[in-house]
């Protein structure tokens, strides 16, 4: 029987479910989900969702890093349910390509005759064939997302914005305990040890289309975290700029690239460089 002191008392465990006030303040006003505990953080994403009438389960959200701040940014998922939700309709009003930045502008309506306008832009000046036509395809969804998410109040980034700014670094976060955790394994795909005697200049070179992975060491240690909340964010990213039709086939691809350059090991098992490696073919479209 659970007793009211100790550590692992039904008290303490019930209580850690409440936020403190201080905490509360802090989310509240700044934004900053840092100071929450991982099961305090479940309930305020579970409680965001229920307000906005959301599924917790499709995971509308993710977690980001951005100005010391641990903050939620919006999913594919959240804009498809908020626009069925609260009836939002959105219609292409312009399109204009100036000095080589493509710009689209958006406008929403809802059930109650609001509306709103955002654009999406993307730099188009480098860019020729399929690689112009995602970047089109991406300022497009970039406007349509961000007047979204406009017109519900959500003054939030989306996921075709986050990894686009400076400093910012997606974290990966367990949706049923609330914990911080590596990338899932279903985005941690198996993979060769690459041959050995290769030098650290090949990680910057193989996103060019080099067509031998980095180095390993003669007893690599597993990839930091940050190495792989980066492969986490170019994955992320390489979705929204809709690379693949569906993300089954993006997870296919990823895992038919990954087994054409290691063997025998997962994502996660691979050193930094490696999954450095695996990072830049994926954000410059190099599968």
């Amino acid at each position: 029987m659970p007793t009211l002191g100790g550590g692992n008392s039904m008290t303490q465990k019930l209580a850690d479910h409440r936020p403190s006030t201080e905490n509360i303040e802090q989310v509240v006003i700044e934004g900053d989900l840092k100071g929450l505990s991982a099961s305090q953080r479940l309930t305020y994403y579970q409680k965001v969702c229920a307000t906005l009438g959301l599924n917790p389960y499709t995971k509308p959200f993710a977690y980001l890093y951005l100005n010391n701040k641990l903050v939620l940014y919006a999913l594919r998922d959240a804009t498809d349910q908020l626009r069925a939700v609260k009836g939002i309709s959105v219609t292409i009003t312009a399109r204009e390509n100036t000095d080589g930045i493509y710009t689209v502008t958006a406008k929403a309506s809802d059930k109650a005759g609001r509306t709103a306008e955002s654009i999406g832009a993307v730099n188009v000046a480098a860019l020729k064939g399929d690689a112009l036509a995602n970047a089109y395809m991406k300022a497009e969804t970039k406007a349509k997302r961000r007047v979204t998410l406009s017109i519900a109040g959500l003054g939030w980034l989306d996921e075709t914005e986050a990894d686009t700014i400076a400093g910012a670094r997606v974290v990966p976060v367990d949706h049923d305990t609330g914990e911080m955790v590596a990338p899932p394994q279903r985005a941690a795909i198996a993979g060769p040890p690459p041959q050995q005697g290769q030098d650290d200049a090949t990680e910057a070179a193989a996103p060019q289309g080099a067509a031998t992975p980095p180095a390993a060491a003669a007893q690599a240690q597993e990839a930091s975290f940050e190495a792989l909340s980066a492969f986490n964010g170019a994955w992320r990213a390489a979705l929204a700029r809709n690379q693949w039709p569906t993300e089954q086939e993006g997870l296919a691809a990823v895992e038919g690239f990954i087994a054409r350059n290691y063997q025998g090991r997962k994502l996660r098992q691979l050193n930094d460089a490696e999954v450095g490696w695996v990072t830049g073919a994926l954000r410059q479209d190099k599968l």
